[in-house]
């Protein structure tokens, strides 16, 4: 296997893994968002593009999607931790869980940016 679809499908499984634990522990929370959820089940299921195609930009989609997830999980879980900042409770919500599917969802866009910088023309060497 390429070291690029490597790479890409460790990410979707990262995005999968990450989604359904988001909406499982996370979904009644202020800090759920359910576009970003969809964002990175889009982005996930979207890997199979440069995996199938040899477009050159094929992994960007899923990337593009990863970072918009991050965006929107991140926006949804800045208030709740500006009420750990301040030391209240004002607005509520876990901004642990919030903090951390933002970090999965950071984690998911800068190894699908890796990924685009991969060759996908040439043969793993091993």
């Amino acid at each position: 296997m390429k070291k690029r679809n490597l790479v890409l499908f460790t990410t979707a499984a990262i995005a999968l893994i990450g989604s359904v634990l988001y909406l499982i522990l996370d979904h009644g929370d202020r800090t759920f968002s359910w576009l970003a959820f969809g964002l990175a089940l889009a982005g996930a299921a979207l890997t199979l593009l440069p995996v199938k195609t040899k477009l050159a930009f094929a992994p960007l989609l899923p990337t593009a999607l990863y970072a918009a997830a991050f965006g929107l999980v991140l926006r949804a879980a800045l208030p709740s931790l500006s009420d750990v900042w301040n030391g209240v409770n004002f607005i509520g919500g876990n901004a642990t869980l919030g903090m951390t599917f933002a970090g999965v969802y950071l984690i998911c866009g800068i190894l699908g940016c890796a990924a685009c910088f991969m060759n996908s023309s040439s043969a793993d060497p091993s």
